[in-house]
């Protein structure tokens, strides 16, 4: 397409293509964009018929719409259930292989991806079903002080889930619920000082939202306490709206202000940087 048309033609097409996916999809699901034309969505809690069947409608739904500028395009897409216990490069390898198969297929189809896992049964854990998070290079912000504590978060949901699944005592659990929001409560506090530093105009905004997830745990975790919730519920807020979630979503509103500056000592200082320069 920027071949065709110019990389200012381009862009737009990928702006108002990743409005209308958003807007078709729930609010529990996130879209990221991968790179270049490739984006992801993530539906938590989703069985894979149903995914293949979003998939589709955002497909015809694409494929029906005019795009001012092009006029029209057509879309690949693979689909990939997670497997319990299946890391996050196992899981986006397989969807995208069932990507390539879409496009080598010749494009404007969806196609489910191979060796799809075993669904978790009805009766098992809720949390059975979450997978491991996985660091990939795709999520640097460009400050290592964000960095090194979003590694963190990931390695706390990651050690809370395992003591779930292997079912260790209520008291350890509990001890990791605390420990992960913990984590997450001072990791907002310091990312906000770096994202206003950086004069990241929505800062105020972003510092909003931190408060309304730490104020949504607080009330979770009492409720689990009583014994008014399941752990799994509890787990799928934590890991995936707080820490993925919000990491894939609000968070890279800011990354094009932030670069990596030189570190001296134990400090380090973050330069702001203007989008497009």
């Amino acid at each position: 397409m920027n071949d065709q048309y110019g990389h200012p033609v381009g862009d737009q097409v990928l702006v108002d293509f990743a409005a209308m996916v958003q807007s078709s999809l729930r609010i529990s699901d996130t879209l990221t964009r991968w790179g270049g034309e490739e984006f992801v969505v993530l539906c938590p809690n989703t069985t894979l018929s149903t995914a293949a069947m979003l998939g589709e409608r955002l497909r015809e739904k694409i494929a029906k719409a005019d795009f001012p500028l092009v006029k029209s395009i057509a879309v690949s897409i693979g689909v990939a259930e997670c497997g319990s216990g299946e890391t996050w490069d196992d899981w986006l390898k397989r969807a995208d292989a069932a990507l390539y198969r879409a496009k080598s297929g010749g494009r404007n189809q969806v196609q489910i991806a191979p060796e799809t896992p075993k669904r978790v049964g009805a009766g098992e854990n809720v949390a059975a079903g979450f997978v491991q998070l996985s660091w990939r290079s795709a999520y640097e912000s460009g400050s290592t002080v964000i960095d090194d504590q979003h590694r963190g978060l990931f390695g706390a949901a990651n050690m809370l889930l395992n003591a779930i699944l292997s079912g260790r005592s209520s008291d350890e659990v509990a001890t990791l619920i605390d420990v992960l929001i913990r984590d997450v409560v001072q990791h907002f506090q310091e990312e906000e000082a770096i994202i206003t530093a950086a004069r990241f105009p929505g800062a105020t905004a972003h510092a909003a939202i931190h408060r309304q997830l730490v104020d949504r745990a607080a009330v979770l975790v009492g409720r689990f306490n009583a014994g008014t919730l399941a752990i799994g519920e509890l787990f799928q807020f934590l890991a995936h709206d707080v820490v993925v979630r919000h990491m894939l979503g609000a968070d890279r509103e800011f990354f094009p202000y932030l670069i990596t500056a030189v570190k001296g000592g134990d400090n380090e200082h973050t330069i702001p940087h203007r989008p497009g320069l």
